[in-house]
């Protein structure tokens, strides 16, 4: 047990980058333990529920029953999320921390100027095919101009998008029903013109499809966008997923008259990393153009997908009422 991290612990050298930026000099006031032999990381030393150590550790107290309920809906998807909430660099946890709040401080995101979000949910399902998609935040709100009801579905990234690159000449599974036939395959154009503009590639193998791209890509962030978007135009024509989905009454009862896709990344890598931001940014605007084009020729027009990542880096200053938040995130 220890409150501060010996990054020559770590094998990983992605992983070591990201630990030094943000923490190799941070002197917690709590403590974390070093978990796993192969590829080890560092996670909080948690006695307690986890929920009530994390509101402690973040000094979450006028907002502790709101961050609960917020905590169980995170930990209710399909990825142990209540194991990986616990890891210093988790994901899910950013998410909550990030975003628990806007139920009592409507929240404004830059780059989606006009729109105003005052309640959120985490881990909810939209069906798909077989397994539903999780996407990691839904936030409630309206577009001030026009007044509209408007739903945003975000995927949400922190290091992933660094660590989990697909190499050149590696392939990645998906499963062959994304490739089907059927008239309400939404996919199947999607991952065709992916292939067409060089983007990504796929092939058959026996009974089994494969991705694969010509260059270091993160394939699996470009695939659950794809899933998401087939989720989501599910959900726009009242088609849900109905099994240990807590947030679906207040979702679909919300009646959007718009609704986005879009990606949030966490940014506050420093330099040597940048690269891969700005080399997944470029793959994700130009999936997203293919998808926006597929709706324009479906004519579906109460939903998009936005053209650019959101930053977490942007929502620094949402975290006023929470020092300890910020500074785990972004230093003193």
């Amino acid at each position: 047990m220890t409150n501060s991290i010996n990054i020559d612990d770590l094998k990983n050298d992605k992983k070591k980058k990201i630990y030094k930026h943000l923490w190799e000099n941070q002197e917690f006031g709590f403590n974390i333990v070093k978990t796993g032999k192969t590829d080890p990381s560092y996670e909080f030393e948690l006695i307690d529920y986890i929920g009530t150590g994390l509101a402690k550790i973040f000094d979450i107290k006028s907002q502790k029953n709101l961050f609960l309920s917020k905590f169980r809906m995170s930990c209710s998807g399909n990825g142990d999320e209540l194991q990986k909430i616990t890891t210093l660099h988790s994901s899910s946890l950013c998410a909550l921390l990030f975003f628990f709040n806007v139920d009592n401080h409507p929240l404004e995101i830059k780059g989606l100027n006009g729109y105003e979000f005052s309640k959120s949910f985490f881990e909810f399902k939209n069906k798909v095919i077989g397994y539903p998609s999780n996407i990691d935040i839904v936030l409630l709100g309206i577009n001030k101009k026009t007044k509209k009801r408007v739903i945003l579905f975000l995927e949400s990234k922190f290091s992933e998008y660094i660590t989990g690159v697909t190499k050149v000449g590696k392939s990645f599974e998906i499963g062959k029903s994304y490739f089907s036939n059927k008239i309400d395959c939404f996919s199947k154009p999607i991952y065709e013109e992916l292939k067409n503009q060089k983007i990504l590639n796929y092939r058959k193998k026996g009974e089994k499809f494969y991705l694969e791209s010509s260059e270091d890509n993160y394939i699996e962030g470009l695939k659950q966008l794809i899933s998401h978007y087939y989720g989501i135009r599910n959900f726009i024509r009242n088609k849900f997923y109905e099994k240990d989905n807590n947030s679906l009454k207040d979702i679909k009862n919300y009646n959007a008259e718009e609704v986005i896709l879009g990606e949030i990344l966490f940014d506050n890598f420093g330099k040597d990393l940048e690269f891969y931001y700005t080399t997944y940014e470029e793959k994700y605007q130009k999936l997203a153009d293919i998808i926006d084009e597929q709706c324009k020729k479906e004519k579906i027009t109460n939903f998009r997908v936005h053209n650019k990542i959101f930053k977490y880096s942007d929502l620094k200053n949402s975290l006023i009422d929470f020092p300890r938040i910020k500074s785990f995130y972004f230093g003193k």
